[in-house]
C-alpha cells in the first residue's frame, strides 16, 4: 500500500467512527428526551411479562447505542489498522463491518449481563430491610468498585492488550474464512476491552444511559487510557477519585 493510501485511511476511518458515534449519541439523547426515556433506566420494571420482555429489549437497544457512542471511538486504532490490512480485498467494507459488529456484540452481551445481575441486586435489596432503607449504599458501592478496579492487575493487563490492536489482527487473522476472521478480531478485541473497562461501564449502567455528563467524562477517560502514551498513568488517580466519591456519597 502506498503512503498516500495509508494517510487516506488514517483520515477516513476516524471520521467514519466519529460520525457513527455522534449519530448514536444524538439518537440516545433524543430517546432520553422522549416519553419512552424510562426504558433507558436499569430499574424500569413495567407490569406484565410481555412488557418486561419489551423493557429488556429496548434497554439493550439503548445500551447498544451507548456502546457505539462511548466505546467504538476507543477502538479507532484497531479499525484503522484493520482497514489497512484488508484494503486490497474486494469485500473490505463487509469485513470492516464484521469487526465493528463483533466488537459491539461483546458490549451488548455485557449490557445483558449487567441487566440480569441488576435484577438479582434489586431482589436482594428488597429482602434486606436496612439495605432497602439505604439505597444510596448500592450506588456508592458501584463507585468504590469502579475506582478499586482501576488498581487491579487484570485492568492493567487488558488495557495493555487493548493498546496493541495490531497483535489482535495478527493473532486472529488465520487466512481461512476472512469473514469469520474479521468477526473473531472484533469479538476478541471487544472482550479485552470489556476486561479493562467493564467497571466504568457498570458505573455508566448505574447512573443511567441518558446522563450526558457521565457519558462524556467516562468515554474521555477510557479513550485516553487506551489510546495515549500517558493514559495508563491516569488509571490510578482516576480510580482514587471514583473510590473517594463513593465513600463521600455515603458520609455526606
Amino acid at each position: 500500500m502506498s503512503s498516500s493510501d495509508g494517510r487516506r485511511l488514517g483520515l477516513q476511518v476516524p471520521a467514519a467512527v466519529a460520525a457513527l458515534a455522534l449519530c448514536s449519541l444524538l439518537a440516545l439523547l433524543a430517546w432520553g428526551a422522549s416519553p419512552y426515556a424510562g426504558y433507558l433506566r436499569h430499574d424500569y420494571q413495567p407490569d406484565g411479562a410481555a412488557d418486561q420482555a419489551a423493557a429488556y429489549g429496548l434497554f439493550l437497544a439503548g445500551w447498544l447505542l451507548m456502546s457505539a457512542a462511548m466505546m467504538l471511538p476507543t477502538a479507532t486504532r484497531l479499525l484503522r489498522d484493520f482497514a489497512v490490512t484488508v484494503q486490497r480485498r474486494p469485500e473490505r467494507h463487509r469485513l470492516q463491518a464484521l469487526v465493528v459488529a463483533g466488537f459491539l456484540a461483546t458490549w451488548l452481551a455485557t449490557g445483558y449481563l449487567f441487566r440480569v445481575l441488576d435484577t438479582v441486586v434489586h431482589a436482594l435489596v428488597g429482602s434486606v430491610g436496612w439495605l432497602e432503607q439505604r439505597p444510596d449504599l448500592v450506588g456508592a458501592s458501584v463507585l468504590v468498585a469502579a475506582g478499586l478496579f482501576q488498581f487491579s492487575s487484570l485492568q492493567h493487563r487488558c488495557l495493555t492488550a487493548c493498546r496493541s490492536p495490531r497483535s489482535f489482527i495478527y493473532r486472529h487473522w488465520r487466512g481461512g474464512d476472512p469473514h469469520a476472521d474479521a468477526l473473531r478480531v472484533g469479538l476478541v478485541y471487544g472482550a479485552s476491552c470489556v476486561g479493562c473497562c467493564w467497571a466504568l461501564m457498570l458505573l455508566m449502567f448505574a447512573v443511567g444511559m441518558a446522563n450526558l455528563a457521565w457519558m462524556l467524562a467516562l468515554a474521555a477517560l477510557m479513550a485516553v487510557e487506551k489510546n495515549t502514551r500517558w493514559g495508563p498513568r491516569l488509571a490510578r488517580p482516576a480510580g482514587a477519585g471514583l473510590a473517594a466519591a463513593g465513600v463521600m456519597s455515603v458520609l455526606i
